[in-house]
């Protein structure tokens, strides 16, 4: 496989931050060295603004003089590395998780409860609300005494039950959701989907990026996008075998593009969807799993690779497999391209039954666990991403009147893999 064109600019720009660690050190700030894509950007500008003084003034003999680069540099430095310093600081956060089947019902309101505590500006769900294939069990443990539900009640009431039971806690706070393979559990649909979770599907900060979209703008339906503080959140659907479809590989190429222009005011792409993209350390239940995934996966990473190749910070989130795990594309795949992999996580951890890590799982995954990742977002658009982890107190304290403490219990000790095998 050949990376696109903006891959093959990003190996031309590692040459420049082979060039610089002499200039970094009249930088005097360890931190600012250790930021490659930051010093790469910085670098290409300071060449450019060196351009426009003139060829005659640059080359010697056809030669760039480095000393005169280098004074340009050095006369710049400190106001642009102060600046920087300045802009990281400020920040605002969002949360996001995904998979909330099986207890998602006591812990979702645990997770409304510790967002808006924190401040986070929005919670975004990458699927997966209810297990459809079996009634789950907070909302069995909820019933009456004595009712049992078929299988066809249980799907009629499903979905409401997660409005109730895990929506209704958020109240007024911006929730968004992406859609997971167990919303197209026969008897649910795709577009059964879009009409029962149209309000959350056209909030109003995802009309009003239709709107300026115009006529890029894609449907309501589950792939959409909208900005925030420079920041650019594409959800996209992969939630079917039919994915990614030609519509939507079509949509994204148009928002990336605009992405990507000099005048977009876009710093930062943070791209969530249910599966991970292939070649993970999570392909073992992922868009690895058929060929159109594999196939149009890996033509979404690589222009995600392009959009960070060409300055952009960007970031992948995916859920689907039921624990956290961070740096996932940094696999021997994804490096024999490039050393400077796509950051990306799955966080799969807000109810659902709870997977083994697989051994290709990077330092500091965790199973076993409910609870969701906050991303800080600086003023330079970076995003620090840290792991939320909730207690069994956490879902007592934030529990509905009707949930037995004993059912809270069971699903925090237990609802995991065993020795005996796995559950999917």
């Amino acid at each position: 496989m050949v990376l696109l064109d903006s891959g093959a600019r990003h190996h031309d720009n590692d040459a420049l931050i082979q060039a610089y660690p002499v200039a970094a050190s009249a930088f005097g700030d360890s931190n600012h060295r250790d930021d490659q894509d930051g010093m790469r950007r910085w670098f290409e500008w300071a060449v450019s603004v060196y351009v426009g003084l003139g060829a005659k003034a640059i080359y010697a003999d056809g030669m760039l003089k480095p000393t005169l680069l280098l004074s340009l540099i050095a006369g710049f430095a400190f106001l642009t590395i102060g600046a920087a310093a300045q802009n990281h600081e400020a920040k605002w956060s969002f949360a996001v998780s995904g998979d909330s089947r099986n207890c998602g019902d006591f812990v979702m309101p645990a997770i409304a409860s510790a967002v808006k505590a924190e401040g986070d500006a929005f919670y975004w769900h990458l699927g997966d609300f209810r297990w459809m294939s079996k009634p789950d069990q907070d909302l069995v443990s909820m019933q009456p005494a004595g009712k049992e539900l078929s299988l066809g009640e249980y799907h009629r009431i499903a979905w409401d039950d997660f409005l109730t039971h895990q929506m209704a806690a958020f109240g007024s706070f911006p929730v968004f959701l992406g859609r997971g393979n167990h919303e197209n559990v026969p008897p649910m649909t795709r577009d059964g989907y879009i009409m029962k979770f149209a309000a959350y599907l056209n909030r109003q900060e995802i009309a009003a990026q239709r709107e300026a979209d115009g006529a890029s703008a894609g449907p309501i339906g589950p792939w959409y996008h909208w900005t925030h503080e420079g920041v650019d959140f594409i959800t996209l659907d992969n939630a079917t075998r039919e994915e990614f479809s030609d519509a939507q590989l079509k949509w994204l190429r148009g928002i990336l593009d605009h992405d990507l222009a000099l005048d977009s005011g876009i710093r930062t792409i943070v791209a969530g969807m249910h599966e991970a993209l292939p070649h993970s350390t999570g392909a073992e239940h992922a868009m690895d799993d058929w060929e159109l995934g594999e196939r149009t996966g890996d033509k979404v990473y690589e222009w995600l690779y392009g959009a960070q190749a060409a300055g952009k910070h960007v970031y992948l989130i995916a859920s689907h497999s039921h624990y956290y795990s961070p740096d996932i594309f940094n696999t021997p795949y994804w490096r024999q391209f490039s050393n400077h992999v796509v950051p990306g996580l799955i966080i799969g951890t807000a109810g659902a039954h709870r997977y083994a890590l697989p051994k290709t799982a990077e330092k500091g995954a965790r199973t076993h666990i409910y609870g969701y990742v906050e991303g800080v977002v600086h003023a330079d658009g970076q995003i620090d991403f840290k792991l939320r982890e909730l207690s069994e107190e956490d879902l007592k304290q934030s529990r509905w009147p009707n949930a037995p403490l004993d059912a809270i219990h069971e699903c925090y000790v237990n609802n995991a893999d065993t020795a005996a095998g796995a559950e999917k």
